[in-house]
């Protein structure tokens, strides 16, 4: 009697990568977190050296955790926790600072920082507090109902919030204040540019948190907005310029 063929184990898939986002300008701690954090399981790793790279970066990746020095050139942290916890509030920021609380005076925290760790860092403890501030879930993940039906609802509701739009064409951000599209912005677009690419968007993922602390850039009914962008899809399809 031939021998049964042994059951070939299941292919193992890893999860998607989280992205963690470092923002340091001194280059040996950059290099200890590069090495170090290779321990990282489940994470990949961008380096940025100063805040207003960490804003480009932000701008164009799903960034999961940012980590931040404070004392930094061009753009320092406090000013990069502030500007990311408003246009990126769904992105938690740890803080690693050489910095004394008589110094700093908590002020990351009020910004918007979710942890205030010490440098130089233990690299176990760094890691632990990035794992758990991955596991921050938005308020909520919408699929299934149509970008357009999601904001009509959230209109008639009245409800100021952050919409992270993921589609094939990548990531896009819109913020409603009490129903209405304040503000729009995908990679190099902000305003009416950006709003527009994203409403066209085909049947995008989408998750969002209950906070919305951006200046207004748009003054459109959100129905003028959404019919705007139906024409202007309307108008991509083939042979509409012959119509």
């Amino acid at each position: 009697m031939s021998t049964p063929p042994r059951p070939r184990p299941l292919a193992h898939t890893d999860p998607p990568a989280k992205t963690l986002l470092v923002v340091e300008d001194d280059r040996a701690t950059q290099s200890l977190y590069r090495q170090g954090l290779k321990g990282l399981q489940g994470f990949r790793v961008l380096l940025a050296s100063d805040g207003l790279q960490a804003l480009e970066i932000l701008r164009t990746e799903a960034v999961n955790v940012l980590v931040t020095d404070l004392d930094m050139p061009v753009m320092d942290g406090f000013n990069l926790i502030a500007r990311a916890s408003q246009l990126y509030p769904h992105v938690p920021i740890i803080v690693m600072t050489g910095l004394g609380e008589s110094q700093h005076r908590n002020t990351p925290l009020q910004l918007g920082a979710v942890r205030i760790l010490t440098k130089p860092p233990r690299l176990s403890l760094l890691m632990d507090e990035i794992r758990a501030a991955a596991l921050f879930e938005p308020s909520g993940l919408v699929r299934g109902i149509g970008l357009n039906s999601l904001l009509q609802l959230l209109n008639w509701e009245g409800k100021s919030c952050t919409l992270t739009v993921k589609s094939e064409a990548g990531m896009g951000l819109l913020y409603l204040k009490r129903g209405e599209l304040v503000h729009a912005a995908y990679r190099d677009l902000e305003g009416l540019p950006a709003a527009y690419e994203i409403l066209t968007w085909d049947r995008p993922d989408v998750e969002f948190v209950d906070t919305c602390r951006v200046e207004p850039t748009l003054d459109l009914p959100l129905p003028e907005l959404l019919m705007n962008a139906a024409l202007i899809l309307d108008l991509r399809q083939p042979g509409a310029e012959g119509s």
